[in-house]
């Protein structure tokens, strides 16, 4: 490397890096955080404000941002969008760098997502409890306390009314001295009471046995076992499946049940449908285990049903690594972020060091964010720019109030009741008025009423009353207080022609000619001859 040295040389070690061909990957990288505005149900925000960091790629210069649907506050390369400044649920923020007169742009779209409104009051609770009977008997009584109603406020069955139940069975501990034997029933509902069949009720376990008089009594039996099981399954219906129907085996140490079949489960499963159903059965043992017949669980009831899922927001996804566009790479990195597939206005940026390319997702397709801008994302009185070049402006239908222009080239204008929306260069028919102006000429007025002016574009003048033709000017209509002046009016012959007959009108008098000389035959003037 040579020295460095003259002014030439200086210069060009101080100046800015240059880049000159697209293949230098010039681009500008933007990314937000959070991505988007989330409201909940009732619209507020659940973050105030968005932050927008625009990083160049291959770029130098100053970063200008510019926004629609709301107002930007820039800081160096972030700029921040607070929602009290949002007017569109989508807003647009433009990044821009002018190096070398060219101007490179790229956008990031914020979009604002809600929270959906609250659901129907869900199902009233499921109220849960243990019902308990006793009897007095010398051996196992194998009969049932019969049907009972229990109420949960009270916490007891209360029909039938009173302490007995059915076959010797009694709400409370009864008198006497034979072993006492205890039933027990599980109570499910959403209502204050539930119905307690007689199958439901569990079998017959000792509970106490009194000793003789005077002797000793025996050494006392093991303590009762209580525990409410519950059991769960899910269906795509709100019908509720079948119950099971195998004896199944419960374990006090470890809360197992063994033997369940129909499909019930002893947790809540994660699949199987929308609706959840559970049933519960009560086990009463004095063992480590006890049996719990098919017909002691009580009906399914639906526990709860499953919401419909929304719609997720949209996103932006930037990644490193790829040399070129692909539109599976870009579906792919949307679903490796976690986020399924891709949804209109999903932007997502694939860059390596020399390439950067920004799509975002429309309808089934990849659009490029600098060459698309997708109607439904713009806000009414939204687009300021200080030069627009297109090649075709045929598509663009609208009213200007105010319109400043240079050089228009082949251009219609027209106007008023008489001249509609393509009208040709011709008179209306309809007795209204107006003007054209096109490349054939100007019309105003309506031929037909007699009042109009006509300017062709190869400059004849033509109105009801004078019309310039060919650089000849003809005057046909009525005078009326003329005052003026004029060099010479000659009759149609002697135009071109002083040697006809006709006349001359001047400054110096009236002129008759007889045609046979040059010599006038009558002046009209200072004196008359």
């Amino acid at each position: 490397m040579t020295a460095i040295v003259g002014e030439r040389d200086v210069l060009l070690q101080a100046t800015a890096e240059r880049f000159s061909t697209v293949a230098d990957g010039k681009n500008i990288m933007m990314s937000a955080v959070p991505p988007l505005f989330h409201l909940d149900a009732t619209g507020a925000p659940m973050e105030p404000s968005i932050a927008i960091t625009a990083k160049p790629i291959n770029l130098v210069g100053a970063i200008k941002f510019s926004a629609t649907g709301a107002t930007l506050v820039v800081n160096g390369n972030v700029a921040t969008v607070n929602f009290d400044s949002v007017t569109s649920d989508t807003v647009v923020v433009q990044a821009k760098i002018r190096e070398f007169g060219v101007d490179h742009v790229n956008q990031y779209v914020i979009s604002t997502v809600r929270d959906g409104q609250n659901g129907n009051p869900g199902l009233a609770g499921l109220n849960t409890a243990q019902a308990f009977t006793y009897k007095r008997a010398a051996t196992a009584p194998t009969d049932s306390p019969g049907d009972v109603i229990y109420t949960f406020a009270s916490g007891a069955i209360t029909t039938p009314a009173g302490n007995d139940l059915a076959n010797g069975w009694s709400k409370n501990i009864p008198a006497g001295t034979a072993p006492l034997y205890v039933r027990v029933a599980s109570a499910n509902s959403r209502n204050p009471t539930d119905a307690i069949a007689a199958a439901e009720w569990s079998s017959a376990v000792q509970l106490v046995k009194d000793g003789a008089k005077g002797e000793q009594g025996d050494e006392g039996a093991d303590g009762l076992n209580v525990a409410s099981v519950r059991i769960y399954q899910r269906g795509t219906t709100n019908v509720a499946p079948a119950l099971p129907t195998a004896t199944t085996t419960f374990t006090f140490a470890t809360g197992a049940l063994a033997g369940l079949n129909n499909g019930w489960q002893t947790q809540v499963p994660t699949s199987g449908g929308a609706y959840l159903f559970t049933s519960g059965a009560t086990a009463a043992s004095k063992s480590a285990t006890d049996e719990i017949p098919a017909n002691e669980w009580s009906a399914a009831a639906r526990l709860a049903a499953d919401g419909a899922a929304g719609q997720r927001g949209t996103i932006t996804i930037t990644a490193p690594g790829y040399s070129t566009w692909s539109d599976a790479s870009a579906v792919y990195e949307i679903g490796a972020a976690g986020y399924g597939e891709p949804i209109n206005r999903d932007m997502v940026t694939l860059y390596d060091a020399t390439h950067a390319v920004t799509k975002f997702y429309v309808n089934g397709s990849w659009l490029e964010a600098g060459t698309f801008i997708n109607g439904n994302l713009l806000v009414d009185g939204t687009i300021a720019a200080r030069a627009l070049a297109v090649d075709d402006l045929a598509a663009i239908t609208g009213k200007f109030s105010r319109m400043t222009s240079g050089d228009i080239e082949g251009a219609v204008i027209h106007g008023g009741s008489g001249y509609p929306y393509g009208h040709g260069y011709n008179w209306p028919t309809n007795g209204g008025d107006g003007f054209h102006l096109s490349a054939e000429g100007l019309l105003f007025g309506n031929f037909n009423a007699a009042k109009y002016a006509q300017f062709d574009a190869n400059g004849d003048i033509r109105t009801p009353q004078f019309t310039s033709i060919g650089g000849k000017a003809k005057f046909g209509g009525e005078l009326s207080g003329v005052v003026g002046s004029f060099a010479l009016i000659q009759s149609p012959s002697r135009i071109g022609n002083v040697n006809a007959a006709g006349y001359d009108l001047n400054g110096n008098g009236l002129y008759f000619y007889d045609g046979l000389n040059a010599l006038p035959y009558i002046e009209i003037g200072e004196y008359i001859t």
